[in-house]
């Protein structure tokens, strides 16, 4: 397995507000953020919940970068702040587009212009949206909703505030025994994540990876009803403390059972153990030396290593919704359609894809919250989807599954599948269970 070296993209300041301010005074109130029409590249719809809401100026980055400063000014107590600024604060699903638009970019890139990356950026548009939710959960005056989500975690450990028990549901849909941390040692920790555990339509997402695990003879454990959430979108949300719990409590675990190499289903957990580990645990978790992986690259790396058999192909046509957290912010683009493509699927791009990826809409909270605007990102995203003709929209995180199906459902005389790219690859290799 030729495992590649991953260096942190996001470069966090902290949770406070105050550690932001340079990039605060950084913004040029441009609007590019917003609206930016680019014919190069079919740039033409950066803020989705801009598009989806009226265009008010508070629910982009420019309108929160302006309240930001004039909350850093004092001339605004956050404890004063509005229902409908609360409101219009969560509506963003930290999505990145208006991150990856922003036209203030590292003086070393600007040779690479137009093709920065998102860590080009010199404004942390997302770091000073999470630092104003971290002021309004500071202040105690979060939507109800984001109120319960993080509670359900502080007490139960994921988002639903189901039992512990449950978490490892997925495996009683399998036909092969599944090894635990705490019973026996492993060469490689399948992190499944609170979403995929407790959902049921994304169970057999698991399923499905687990299965193309056994099927490449991979040594590999779950932690069952041990894993702890993550906690990447508990710091989305705004509450600092308890992802610092969070962080601690996963790297007790790795540590404890000697984990090397770990493969997450979610980007948004592997955005966390990338990016977010590294800058809270610092030396800590630098001296576990993990290789944090998305699913899709260690699949990517199992066909490069002729470890996977595809006997026949999937043979249809197919577009790739690039999940947020995957491709704009951690710069996976490449491993999901080259799967998709060795799976024998006709790839058809979708117009906004890429670095330009429309979102699904469950993002920074976006699964949990419905804003009183109700935008409705998902069933924009499905229409966009629909408009390529195919038969089935690829996806590779449990959000975007369980998300862009509800979508997909409110578009009439669309019958497009939703389907996880495990789930598109598993058919043409089988599993040992199945060739039986």
């Amino acid at each position: 397995m030729h495992l590649r070296e991953r260096t942190t993209k996001r470069r966090r300041k902290g949770r406070s507000l105050e550690n932001y301010k340079k990039d605060v005074y950084l913004c040029a109130r441009c609007g590019y953020c917003r609206n930016m029409v680019r014919a190069r590249d079919d740039t033409d719809l950066i803020c989705p919940i801009r598009e989806n809401t009226g265009g008010f100026d508070s629910f982009t980055a420019r309108g929160r970068n302006i309240i930001a400063r004039v909350i850093l000014e004092g001339k605004i107590d956050a404890q004063n702040v509005s229902e409908e600024f609360v409101d219009s604060l969560y509506a963003c699903t930290l999505c990145g587009n208006c991150q990856m638009h922003c036209l203030a970019l590292d003086p070393e890139t600007w040779d690479s212009f137009p093709h920065n990356k998102f860590v080009d950026r010199k404004i942390d548009i997302l770091g000073i949206t999470e630092s104003l939710r971290s002021l309004i959960v500071e202040k105690g005056v979060p939507p109800p909703a984001i109120r319960d989500v993080l509670n359900n975690i502080h007490l139960y450990g994921n988002p639903e505030g189901r039992p512990r028990s449950k978490r490892d549901a997925f495996t009683k849909g399998l036909n092969f025994h599944v090894k635990r941390a705490r019973d026996e040692r492993c060469g490689t920790l399948f992190y499944v994540g609170s979403i995929a555990s407790y959902n049921e339509r994304n169970q057999r997402t698991a399923q499905a990876f687990a299965k193309i695990l056994r099927a490449a003879n991979i040594d590999f454990c779950i932690f069952g009803n041990e894993e702890e959430d993550s906690g990447g979108d508990v710091l989305r949300l705004g509450e600092g403390g308890l992802f610092g719990e969070l962080a601690r409590r996963n790297f007790e675990l790795f540590r404890k059972y000697e984990i090397k190499n770990v493969i997450c289903l979610s980007p948004h957990d592997y955005d966390a153990f990338l990016n977010d580990y590294p800058a809270f645990l610092g030396e800590e978790w630098s001296r576990l030396d993990l290789e944090v992986q998305h699913y899709t690259e260690f699949i990517m790396d199992l066909i490069h290593d002729k470890s996977v058999n595809i006997n026949h192909k999937f043979d249809k046509n197919v577009t790739f919704h690039d999940p947020c957290y995957l491709g704009r912010i951690n710069d996976i683009y490449d491993a999901p359609r080259e799967i998709l493509r060795a799976a024998g699927a006709n790839l058809v791009e979708m117009r906004l894809s890429h670095q330009n990826s429309y979102c699904c809409g469950g993002g920074g909270g976006g699964i949990w919250y419905e804003p009183l605007h109700k935008p409705r990102l998902e069933n924009e995203r499905a229409k966009q989807a629909c408009d390529t003709h195919v038969n089935v929209l690829a996806v590779a995180c449990p959000i975007c599954t369980q998300i862009l199906e509800d979508g997909m459902s409110a578009i009439e005389k669309c019958n497009m599948k939703v389907l996880d790219v495990a789930e598109i690859l598993l058919e043409p290799i089988g599993s040992k269970d199945q060739n039986r």
